[in-house]
């Protein structure tokens, strides 16, 4: 084990949340900046699938649901499409009314699947983002463990960094 021995993960997670940089935790636990930077990087990677399965299960449950109503609305409009399609061939229908009807409720389907593409490109492009951080941070911390760390700490003072992000 070598050094990672002397590094405690608890304490560790408390001195990154201090804004402590790589250097500096190296210091604390009197350990190479190499050691430092594997057990935050086997942190991160813990604290990433937690976020992902906790989190993840609930975003994906509510893009589903979503989904699932968008799905629901669609099914009544349709119905109600057929019904006004079936009315307009009686001889005693109002035709410009029912007309006028499926017009609008045709428009109505329109909206609701430009509503769901909206909502796949929105998830598309948060997946894009993910991974594009997620290598960009990695990169950084293989060019340079400390500058990596400071750039966090600036980001987080922003406020920057939010939502499902972990940047340890």
């Amino acid at each position: 084990m070598g050094f990672h021995s002397k590094i405690d993960d608890k304490e560790l997670e408390t001195l990154i949340r201090q804004g402590m940089t790589t250097t500096e935790i190296a210091k604390y636990f009197n350990c190479s900046l190499g050691a430092v930077s594997q057990r935050k990087k086997k942190l991160q990677n813990g604290i990433i699938q937690a976020v992902t399965i906790t989190k993840g299960e609930e975003v994906i449950d509510s893009h589903l649901n979503m989904v699932s109503e968008l799905r629901n609305i669609n099914q009544a409009i349709n119905e109600e499409l057929d019904r006004a399609k079936i009315e307009i061939e009686k001889p005693e229908a109002d035709i410009k009314a029912l007309q006028e009807i499926i017009v609008k409720l045709s428009a109505e389907i329109r909206k609701q699947l430009a509503l769901q593409a909206s909502f796949y490109q929105t998830w598309y492009k948060i997946e894009g983002y993910q991974a594009f951080q997620d290598e960009f941070l990695q990169m950084l911390e293989e060019v340079s463990p400390e500058l990596r760390d400071e750039l966090i700490a600036r980001l987080r003072k922003r406020k920057v960094l939010r939502g499902l992000v972990q940047s340890n």
